[in-house]
């Protein structure tokens, strides 16, 4: 009888906890979009309670300040290409550190992860010069190099855990047949690694789309700045008009929820998969 009662009391008690801590990842997001249909007067009445009246005028003013569609391309393309030259160079690396030996490698596999503790605030300068050095800054190129170095460690990591399943026997027999480096990586190992491949991608490209800062220190004011920089600006120096700024934020967040919501399957069992490795 103790032992049920104390079951059903852990039960509680986890349940309690879970609650908690639903309510705490939900509320920003439901306080955004709230405060997004309020006006600036019926916000500073009354910031935490509903609207008195619905209004869509904060996302009209959103739209108009921000030009949302340029910004909305600018994004996409800085994201993408981003998204797509990180894990072919996650691929690329993974490949080599598990599956070509040569002196060092493992070094080299070590160094790489070690950068994951690394803030990337402390290298962000480091970072700006070499765009700079390279006339990149203020461009696209610029922007996409940057995410896929960011990117690297992180794919190497989990892609490495995947590829070093693969028996180096089956390599062999596959180079015996004739089949380059290339042949193996992508038809070989890519298919084995398709979970960690697709968590990899979706993780990415929210990091990707949401990030505030190196599009900040890269783009800067130009016109290839992005749609989380272009809802930055909509804050002046003085004043905020949180309605208005919480109106361009769902707007920026929606294309990640869709992702989310379309391809959670993918990255949760990417996820656990990964984990099990």
């Amino acid at each position: 009888m103790n032992r049920r009662h104390s079951a059903q009391i852990g039960r509680y008690l986890l349940t309690f906890a879970l609650v908690v801590v639903a309510v705490a990842a939900v509320y920003p997001l439901l306080f955004t979009v709230v405060s997004s249909l309020k006006t600036q007067t019926g916000f500073a009445q009354d910031p935490l309670g509903l609207p008195a009246g619905i209004t869509f005028d904060n996302y009209v003013e959103a739209f108009r300040r921000m030009d949302m569609p340029r910004l909305l391309l600018n994004s996409i393309v800085t994201t993408v290409g981003g998204l797509v030259l990180s894990v072919l160079a996650a691929m690329l690396v993974a490949y080599t550190v598990t599956k070509l030996r040569f002196r060092g490698g493992k070094v080299v596999f070590l160094l790489i992860i070690i950068t994951l503790t690394i803030p990337s605030q402390a290298i962000i300068y480091p970072l700006y010069q070499t765009v700079l050095d390279l006339g990149m800054s203020g461009q696209y190129q610029g922007l996409i190099l940057a995410y896929a170095a960011f990117g690297l460690p992180l794919g190497t990591y989990q892609l490495a855990g995947y590829f070093q399943q693969v028996p180096d026997e089956l390599i062999e027999a596959a180079r015996v047949d004739g089949a380059g480096h290339f042949t193996i990586l992508f038809r070989l190992l890519a298919p084995i690694a398709t979970p960690a491949l697709a968590a990899l991608a979706i993780f990415n490209f929210v990091w990707m789309w949401n990030d505030l800062l190196l599009p900040l220190v890269i783009m800067g004011g130009s016109d290839s700045k992005t749609l989380m920089v272009g809802v930055s600006m909509l804050s002046g120096q003085y004043d905020v008009s949180v309605p208005l700024v919480s109106a361009g934020l769902i707007v920026a967040l929606l294309p990640v929820l869709i992702i989310y919501l379309v391809f959670q399957r993918q990255l949760v069992s990417g996820a656990l998969a990964g984990s099990g490795k």
